[in-house]
């Protein structure tokens, strides 16, 4: 393989708190892009990544870099033509995590030989180049690694010791044991008996009558008092107590998260929908609702979802709304004496209140809602300074366009502009929202202006236009743009959770770059 210096360039990248860096605007190269200190946000091609020291990426289209270090970021990128490329190859697989004593020298010296013009100085790029893709590439920290979780998953009965998982992966038990955890977290002992219990919560939810001994065989447990004991600790419940939580078997079809409701009272549904594009790294849900549905048969709801996995789970009632091209309308019709037909509404509460009413939990749902509602007054008052003066608007700036919402009709609008104190510019529509351009937004000519479930790239894209500057919000300075991936207020516990983050988030969140 022929590969000569000229065709790389070497840069190096420090980004304060909540600055962001386009990356491969045109997209004509390939790069490799490595974090030497701090942490961020990687988002390309709709991904969304963690930036963190000691990570590697390999890019093959634009990407936005986005700095959440109170001290820099800084990365090193090195990035090559895609015409005649002779590297893609060896990069399809992830990129080892290296830390930066190893990495950083490497890579000035590949810096500072790549700016000399002498042949040797090519020569010598070209060797640490390829010393870089060797250590980047070594499957010792990739491979293994994930070679032992899956054999830990697939043995729950029968568990390796870790003498034996060290042995397969060709390393010695001390240092297995180091590199497992830097790669989970966890001890490889922990990391079983997290397994574990995620196995148990599967099976005592999704089998009708199965025994506490039951399942501790089935997960390798052959003492059911241990077991019992290892759950509560893990669990903050004894596994009897965890079983009543389905006692009645609730199934959710809709393209909403009402199990936010459902838990929220103290019940876990045994089937329940999900966006796994949405929320890749919390198994299809927002990831304060991973572990409360630990056990719960998760629905694919960005496609039409298979009447065969919503009965498999054998619900004694399905709750149901209307979904989006009438999915399964008429799929059910066997099952129809036990389908609830919630209709769309406009308000969380009353979502709350019926399916609390569903299941005999209204007094709980009675404090649910007095608790939020001390939760907004406290938020608002701290928020006053900052929403008593001036008109807001709210936009979503997406991939093919921008949502501007209106005044209400929408649980997050209805909790800005009621529940928090946010004064709405006179000149928005009523309801819902509408699909804008930047000039239109620049000719309601709001105050301040608030970004919301937008990604880096998209915001970046749009911030670098013509017509982002005639805003007169952008103009002021009063552009707020918080970490808002997750907010969803249309359930109690996705409520609590926002209103929790929001005074913090969105008074630090001005849009810098």
């Amino acid at each position: 393989m022929l590969l000569k210096s000229h065709m790389f360039e070497i840069e190096a990248s420090n980004l304060r708190e909540g600055l962001s860096q386009g990356i491969n605007v045109k997209r004509s190269h390939f790069l490799i892009l490595y974090i030497s200190s701090g942490k961020g946000t990687l988002v390309s091609r709709n991904q969304r990544l963690k930036a963190e020291e000691g990570k590697s990426y390999f890019l093959t289209d634009s990407a936005i870099l986005t700095s959440s270090s109170s001290s820099l970021l800084s990365a090193y990128l090195l990035s090559w033509p895609k015409e005649g490329d002779m590297l893609k190859d060896l990069l399809t697989r992830p990129l080892a995590d290296q830390v930066p004593a190893k990495m950083a020298p490497l890579w000035e010296e590949m810096k500072k030989s790549r700016q000399e013009k002498s042949i040797s100085a090519k020569c010598r790029f070209l060797s640490l180049l390829w010393e870089m893709l060797s250590i980047l590439t070594d499957a010792a920290d990739i491979d293994r690694m994930e070679e032992a979780e899956e054999l830990i998953r697939n043995s729950l009965s029968r568990p390796f010791t870790v003498t034996e998982l060290a042995a397969k992966a060709n390393m010695t038990p001390v240092t297995f044991s180091r590199a497992f955890r830097k790669r989970t977290g966890m001890t490889p002992k922990e990391f079983l008996n997290a397994e574990r219990m995620k196995t148990a919560k599967r099976l005592l939810l999704q089998n009708r009558g199965i025994t506490a001994k039951e399942v501790a065989v089935q997960i390798g447990l052959q003492d059911e008092f241990y077991f019992s004991r290892l759950f509560k600790s893990r669990e903050g419940m004894p596994p009897t107590v965890f079983m009543k939580r389905a006692s009645e078997r609730i199934a959710v079809v809709s393209q909403l998260f009402l199990q936010d409701h459902l838990i929220s009272l103290g019940i876990q549904p045994v089937a329940a929908p999900s966006y796994p594009t949405v929320y890749s790294a919390s198994s299809g849900v927002p990831s304060y609702l991973q572990k409360e549905l630990e056990g719960t048969k998760l629905l694919n709801a960005e496609k039409p979802f298979q009447p065969d996995d919503i009965l498999l789970t054998h619900p004694d009632r399905i709750i149901k709304t209307p979904l989006h091209q009438f999915q399964l309308q008429s799929v059910l019709l066997s099952k129809q004496e036990q389908v609830h037909h919630l209709p769309l509404k406009q308000d969380w509460r009353h979502y709350l209140y019926e399916i609390a009413s569903l299941v005999g939990c209204e007094s709980r749902a009675e404090c649910i809602e007095k608790d939020i509602h001390g939760m907004e007054c406290k938020v608002r008052d701290e928020l006053c300074p900052l929403t008593k003066n001036g008109r807001w608007a709210v936009i979503w700036i997406r991939p093919e366009e921008i949502r501007l919402y209106g005044k209400g009709n929408h649980a997050l609008l209805e909790l800005l502009f009621q529940g928090l104190g946010f004064q709405p510019h006179p000149d928005l529509h009523a309801e819902g929202y509408r699909h804008v351009s930047l000039k239109e937004i620049a000719e309601l000519n709001p105050d301040k202006l608030l970004i919301l479930w937008s990604h880096e790239k998209d915001v970046w894209r749009t911030a670098h236009t013509t017509d982002w500057n005639k805003i007169r919000a952008v103009r002021t300075g009063e552009v707020y743009y918080p970490e808002s991936h997750e907010w969803d207020p249309w359930g109690p516990i996705g409520r609590k959770r926002m209103l929790e983050e929001f005074p913090s988030s969105i008074l630090k969140a001005k849009l810098k770059a």
